[in-house]
């Protein structure tokens, strides 16, 4: 394909649709869709004869395009409505700026027909995905949505709804049909929108936030132990052959017992309490590590959403740490 035949192909298009201005947008993108296609193909065929040669001078291709698709003929719609518009227009199409706008125009729209496929399916995705992202718990169903708790209905239910989108892309609506299907395509994408920021926000109010006192360094009578990672809210003691120990009482460096911060969440998000041990007068010792905590049990989480089945973990193992090794004692060292 030669650049001669290319930008001969570029200029019977702007031609052309110079010809179609005065139809509404919806109308004249229609049949220079049709235009563009045919163009393509006669610029891959072996024939060097000019485009108005093999396909007519433009205004008499806009005539007949007009009259396929029975659209009023050139400037009669118009001059019914405003007269000396349709001359308005012809001198704005013929200015200096609208020339040289065309062919960004030409290869935006071009860029919008290749990527229409892509937008079938997404838009079938959506269908089905943003439903499930407007209820409270929705963020559990990205990427794959979950109606009525079954991914499997989910996955079915994409397939269904994306084979219906490309369908229904496919048909080449015009008209009102068409206004219904671009109005329809707006608003969800609108309504995706809030999902989607429905449920960052419910990542956001999820994610745990260490609350500390004055700043993010400073201990607080809530997180009286703080460390370069953030509060403290357990110890884990071992014994120097690396066995974890259990009820180890824990003081500083003044005799003092050692306090760490209340821990509210946990991998699962279940919700738990702490139990402490109690001393002989039935006063919790606090300084007691690690520090226990039961699992209620409750049919909530930590944030107020339904827990699922096998979510809670009953027993909390300790997490795996590296630990020296040392030598071994030596007899009457």
């Amino acid at each position: 394909m030669s650049p001669t035949v290319t930008r001969q192909a570029e200029d019977y298009l702007a031609a052309v649709e110079h010809e179609l201005a005065d139809l509404p947008a919806e109308d004249r993108s229609a049949l220079l869709e049709d235009l563009a296609q045919h163009l393509d193909a006669l610029t891959a065929e072996d024939d060097d004869r000019p485009v108005e040669v093999r396909l007519g001078l433009p205004a008499q291709y806009a005539a007949d395009l007009r009259a396929a698709a029975g659209l009023p003929a050139r400037g009669s719609a118009v001059r019914a409505v405003a007269p000396g518009l349709r001359e308005r227009l012809d001198a704005l199409l013929a200015s200096p700026a609208a020339r040289r706008a065309a062919p960004f125009a030409r290869e935006t729209r071009r860029l919008l027909v290749e990527l229409r496929p892509a937008w079938w399916v997404l838009r079938g995705y959506l269908l089905v995905a943003v439903p499930c992202l407007l209820r409270p718990d929705g963020v559990r169903d990205v990427p794959v949505p979950a109606p009525l708790g079954s991914h499997l209905l989910g996955v079915l239910l994409v397939l269904a709804a994306v084979a219906g989108s490309v369908a229904l892309g496919r048909r080449e609506a015009r008209g009102t049909v068409r206004g219904l299907v671009v109005a329809g395509g707006v608003v969800l994408l609108l309504v995706s929108a809030v999902a989607v920021q429905s449920a960052w926000s419910t990542v956001v109010e999820s994610t745990p936030v260490l609350v500390m006192g004055a700043g993010d360094d400073a201990p607080s009578e809530a997180y009286p132990l703080v460390s370069r990672y953030g509060p403290v809210t357990d110890v884990l003691p071992y014994a120097a052959d690396g066995t974890p120990l259990e009820d180890v009482l824990l003081y500083d460096q003044d005799g003092r017992p050692l306090h760490v911060g209340y821990q509210e969440w946990w991998a699962d998000q279940c919700v738990r309490a702490l139990e402490q041990p109690l001393a002989a007068d039935g006063v919790p010792v606090p300084n007691s590590f690690p520090q226990d905590y039961e699992l209620l049990g409750l049919d909530v989480d930590i944030h107020g959403v339904p827990v699922v089945p096998g979510q809670c973990v009953a027993e909390r193992a300790r997490p795996e740490v590296p630990l020296p090794v040392f030598p071994p004692v030596q007899p009457g060292g």
